[in-house]
């Protein structure tokens, strides 16, 4: 599963089509919206989720979120944490070769003795603007905590931009023991 996950994440950035008259990619955002969780042998959490990026030069950024689920079904919620740090450079006029790494703090109030956990995720992805108005993100990474092996995982993310600051964005991070998806709006400065 996880050759084929890499092998298919890859291949669809290889297939980007990349469009003339493109927008720029901006790394400064903030966005919140709806979130939901699934983890392998448990129930499934939804929520909500805030996070935002901040372009500290032409090629670096800081970026961050944090995420409040409830589990279904319970009284139960988990909380992720995650802040790190991003590269990105323009490998064509409309695409960027983004590779990202974060801290990662994961809390629940599960009875069942302490259920936090601590770790790291560390991808590379390109990000493509196809067009003024539409862009995606495809992205292979690697996520460990001290709560178990590392996995690998697969990102595919599009948004769609109403105005050139205003867009709503949706992304789906696909692993064998967990996903996470978002929906949500974005702005840009």
């Amino acid at each position: 599963m996880k050759r084929t996950l890499v092998f298919t994440v890859v291949n669809l950035m290889l297939a980007l089509p990349l469009a003339a008259g493109a927008a720029e990619l901006d790394y400064s955002y903030i966005e919140g919206g709806w979130t939901e969780i699934g983890v392998r042998d448990a129930p499934d959490g939804d929520g909500w989720l805030i996070g935002g990026s901040a372009a500290l030069g032409d090629h670096i950024h800081l970026f961050g979120s944090y995420t409040d689920a409830n589990i279904d079904h319970s009284d139960f919620d988990a909380e992720i944490a995650r802040l790190g740090l991003g590269w990105n450079t323009g490998i064509s006029d409309t695409s960027d070769l983004v590779v990202r790494a974060n801290f990662l703090s994961l809390d629940s109030n599960f009875p069942v003795g302490d259920t936090s956990s601590d770790g790291y995720e560390a991808e590379v992805g390109l990000r493509s603007a196809l067009g003024s108005k539409f862009e995606t993100y495809a992205a292979a990474g690697y996520i460990d905590t001290n709560r178990g092996d590392g996995d690998l995982y697969g990102k595919l993310g599009a948004q769609y931009k109403f105005t050139p600051r205003f867009g709503l964005v949706a992304n789906a991070t696909l692993s064998d023991d967990a996903n996470e998806y978002f929906v949500g709006p974005r702005l840009s400065f």
